[in-house]
């Protein structure tokens, strides 16, 4: 079986999605080299950058290819799905479905889905951008072989939305680097120096998330924390990049006269990730709606601590070991942050339970959902030709 996976919708590596794939492909091409099989990645020349060490084999898609209304034509027209043909593949792997999608494929797909959260988040997107998600996007997911969503709540939503019966999308969660997110010794270097580069003097808040409003919560986050007296101990350090609302942060900054207790890092890059959340006092995941969470899952495996909504799939990601809040309740989001930073048993239990509670979620059992999907895929495709 030759699998190509489709690089477009993966902002080249820079968000969530991007860390999705790049994570993937390496553990994806082992299962599929110890099964004999093949990987091809198909994207344009800057898609393919952001993963060449992971794929020896390629189609590169024209530069003009590159923005954002083209790359959707060229996926819902199936000129994607022809080149992955034209190559050998015997199945297409979207893996940014809910952003690239075909109504038309001359392979089978395989089509994973990360969050409708549109759906549940109001004005998260401008009207353009919810017109193509209702009239397109949902249109072209039922044309896919095999629907996969990264969570169960995920699931749940394909399955009102498409009105199609839960059972028929597969659910292959995120994993965890556990070779990169395992405990580190305070004392450890690399958390001195990733300290030293940010600026991060005083004990410190991490939320890696990107400057999105208002689906990423920003702004009651920043009430919550003024709310719950923790500014003249720490520092809340907001990692990612601006997606809109960095004006907007800005301003509520100044407002509640939090200058010296913020710090706005930017995008941090994929080395730094690892360290700064081994030297933050808790990690912090209070977006309105998330499809899976990552940096939850990865703090928890380094045994720090966490304040997830009680929305979306973080129930899922972190089970009973976060410090939950109403994530359009700044008071709730308040006692959330006081908790996982002052309450020693919250922290004695990340640091405990933590770890062992994702060292049974790594990229590789990932690998092996998303394989066992293309195979399920090709059969489909046979038994139709039969």
């Amino acid at each position: 079986m030759k699998i190509a996976v489709a690089l477009g919708g993966t902002d080249h590596g820079r968000s969530g999605i991007g860390v999705y794939v790049r994570s993937i492909l390496p553990h994806l091409a082992a299962r599929a080299a110890d099964r004999g099989d093949d990987i091809v990645v198909v994207g344009t020349r800057r898609d393919i950058e952001a993963v060449e060490a992971h794929s020896s084999a390629a189609v590169v898609l024209p530069d003009r290819w590159d923005s954002p209304a083209a790359s959707a034509a060229l996926y819902l027209s199936g000129s994607v799905a022809d080149a992955a043909k034209a190559a050998g593949a015997d199945v297409l792997l979207l893996p940014a479905a809910n952003r690239r999608a075909c109504l038309r494929a001359a392979v089978p797909t395989v089509a994973v889905v990360h969050d409708l959260a549109q759906l549940h988040v109001t004005k998260k997107y401008d009207a353009l951008r919810m017109a193509y998600l209702r009239h397109v996007v949902l249109r072209a997911l039922p044309q896919s072989d095999v629907l996969v969503a990264i969570s169960g709540a995920t699931r749940n939503d394909l399955s009102r939305s498409l009105r199609i019966p839960s059972s028929h999308v597969r659910v292959v969660p995120n994993g965890v680097d556990l070779a990169r997110f395992r405990p580190v010794d305070e004392a450890a270097e690399c958390l001195s120096e990733v300290r030293a580069r940010h600026r991060l003097e005083r004990p410190f808040l991490l939320y890696l998330a990107r400057l999105e409003h208002p689906g990423k919560n920003h702004l009651r986050l920043l009430e919550a924390f003024s709310q719950s007296g923790l500014s003249n101990r720490y520092t809340l350090a907001l990692a990612g990049a601006d997606w809109g609302a960095e004006g907007i942060i800005r301003d509520k900054v100044r407002e509640l006269d939090l200058g010296s207790s913020v710090a706005r890092l930017g995008f941090v890059p994929d080395d730094d990730v690892a360290p700064l959340i081994g030297a933050s006092a808790a990690v912090l995941m209070v977006g309105l709606c998330e499809g899976f969470g990552l940096p939850a899952l990865e703090a928890l495996a380094m045994g720090v601590p966490v304040v997830a909504s009680n929305t979306g799939a973080l129930p899922e990601v972190a089970g009973p070991l976060a410090a939950y809040c109403d994530p359009h309740d700044v008071s709730s989001i308040s006692r959330a942050l006081q908790s996982a930073s002052t309450n020693a048993d919250v922290r004695r239990r990340a640091a405990d339970e933590g770890p062992k509670w994702a060292s049974t979620r790594g990229w590789s059992e990932t690998a092996r959902g998303l394989h066992d999907a293309c195979m399920v895929a090709c059969c489909k495709d046979q038994a139709r030709a039969a």
